[in-house]
C-alpha cells in the first residue's frame, strides 16, 4: 500500500511538473494558457497531500529560473542560496492548494497565491489564463475564469455543462473580436545590452553615456522614449544633469534607475530632470535585493501607482512585477491606458553561461505581460536590457 501511495504521489508530482514546464517554452501565451490546468489537475487528486505534491511539481518546474536569477545577481558561489529560494518559494506557493478539494478552497488558493503576503512571490498564477481566454474583458474575464473553476465542482451534470458552454462561448467570441492595440504614436522602447557597474564610478558614467547613445540611435523621431528598468545605477545630481543635457529637444525620456533605496522610474527632458521619481517599484527583485534586516535593503513601495505622461495614464511594470498577479490587480484598479514593460535581464546573461534556464525568467516575464495586457486590452511599450 505504501509503495502504491509513493507511485501515485510521484505521478502527481510529474504531472504538475510537466504542466509547469510549459512556462519555460518561450515567451508566448502557452504558459498562461496551460496554467489554468493546474486547477482541475489538483482538484482531481484525492487527499490534501496529493494536491500539495501536484502543485509542488508545477511551481518547482516553472520557477526553476529563480536559481539562475540569484546566481546572476550574487555570483555562481551562491548556488545554495538560489536553490533555497527556489525550493522555499515552491513549497510556500504549493501549500494553499491543499485546500482545493472543493470550489471555495480553489478560490482561496487563487487568492492566497496572488495577494500579499504570499503574493510577493506569486508567479505562475492560473489567473494569467484570463488574458488568454477573455481578452479585453478585464474584471469580467477574471470572474468568468473563476466561474469556470467553480463549474467543475457542480454536482448536476447539466448545470456544469451549461455553465462551461456559456463561458466557452464568451471566450471564443472575445478572442474572435479582440484586436491588439498599438502603442501611442511617438512612443518607443529602447533595447540595450549593458552589464552593471557594480560600484565602479567610472564604469557607471560610461554606462550612462551608453544609455544616452542608445537613446539617440533608437529613439530618432520619437516623442516619448522608454528605457529598461534599473538602467541607471543612481539618480544623483550628476546623473540627472548628464541626462538633462543629453535629451534631444522635443523628447521625453523615461528611465529605470535606483533612486535612493528604491527601484524607480524617472523622467528627463532637455535641460530638466525630475528629482523625485515618477513611481517606485512595488515588487521584490528576484536576486534578493529586499533584505529587511539590512540598512542597505532595497525598499519596495508595495503599492504601485500609475503616472500621467502627456495626458496618458501610464502603468510601469518593472522586472518581477511583471510576474506578480497582485501588482496587475493594482493596475486593473487604477485603469491605465498604456503599459511600459521595463526589464533588466543582465542577471540572465550572467547566469546563462552555466545555467541555461537563466533567460527563461525573462521569457516568463514577457509571457505574463502579454496575458495581462490582453485581459486589460492595453498596448505595451517594451524596453529591455539583456
Amino acid at each position: 500500500m505504501a509503495r502504491i501511495d509513493v507511485q501515485h504521489g510521484l505521478g502527481a508530482f510529474v504531472a504538475g511538473a510537466l504542466l509547469g514546464c510549459c512556462w519555460l517554452l518561450g515567451d508566448g501565451l502557452l504558459g498562461p494558457l496551460t496554467s489554468c490546468v493546474l486547477v482541475p489537475l489538483v482538484a482531481a487528486q484525492r487527499g490534501s497531500r496529493k494536491r500539495w505534491v501536484t502543485a509542488l511539481g508545477y511551481y518547482a518546474a516553472g520557477s526553476v529560473p529563480v536559481v539562475a536569477a540569484v546566481m546572476g545577481y550574487w555570483g555562481a558561489d551562491h548556488v545554495a542560496l538560489g536553490v533555497a529560494a527556489w525550493l522555499g518559494s515552491s513549497l510556500l506557493l504549493s501549500a494553499p492548494w491543499t485546500l482545493a478539494g472543493r470550489w471555495p478552497g480553489v478560490l482561496g488558493a487563487l487568492a492566497l497565491t496572488a495577494l500579499p503576503p504570499l503574493g510577493v512571490i506569486g508567479w505562475l498564477s492560473p489567473l494569467n489564463a484570463a488574458g488568454v481566454f477573455f481578452p479585453g474583458l478585464s474584471w469580467t474575464g477574471l470572474v468568468l475564469l473563476s466561474l469556470g473553476f467553480i463549474a467543475m465542482y457542480a454536482r448536476a451534470h447539466r448545470q456544469r455543462i451549461a455553465m462551461l458552454a456559456v463561458i466557452g462561448a464568451t471566450a471564443i467570441a472575445s478572442n474572435i473580436f479582440y484586436v491588439e492595440p498599438s502603442p501611442p504614436s511617438g512612443w518607443t522602447g529602447i533595447h540595450t545590452h549593458l552589464a552593471p557597474s557594480r560600484g565602479n564610478v567610472l564604469e557607471a558614467i560610461q554606462n550612462n553615456q551608453r544609455v544616452i547613445d542608445a537613446g539617440f540611435a533608437q529613439g530618432k523621431g520619437a516623442h516619448v522614449v522608454v528605457f529598461a528598468e534599473a538602467i541607471l545605477d543612481d539618480w544623483w545630481p550628476g546623473t540627472r544633469q548628464q541626462l538633462a543635457l543629453a535629451v534631444p529637444a522635443g523628447q521625453l525620456w523615461i528611465l529605470g534607475a535606483e533612486a535612493g533605496s528604491s527601484d524607480a522610474v524617472v523622467r528627463a527632458t532637455q535641460g530638466d530632470a525630475d528629482v523625485e521619481p515618477l513611481v517606485r517599484s512595488a515588487g521584490l527583485i528576484l536576486g534578493g535585493n529586499w533584505l529587511p534586516w539590512s540598512s542597505q535593503t532595497l525598499q519596495p513601495a508595495w503599492w504601485q501607482k500609475l503616472f500621467v505622461i502627456d495626458g496618458t495614464r501610464v502603468w510601469a511594470a518593472l522586472c518581477v512585477e511583471q510576474l506578480q498577479s497582485w501588482t496587475w490587480l493594482e493596475a486593473m484598479i487604477q485603469r491605465p491606458e498604456v503599459i511600459l514593460a521595463m526589464s533588466n535581464g543582465w542577471w540572465a546573461r550572467a547566469a546563462g553561461a552555466t545555467i541555461p534556464p537563466g533567460a527563461a525568467g525573462l521569457a516568463i516575464e514577457r509571457a505574463s505581460v502579454r496575458a495581462w495586457a490582453r485581459l486589460l486590452h492595453l498596448p505595451v511599450v517594451w524596453a529591455t536590457n539583456q
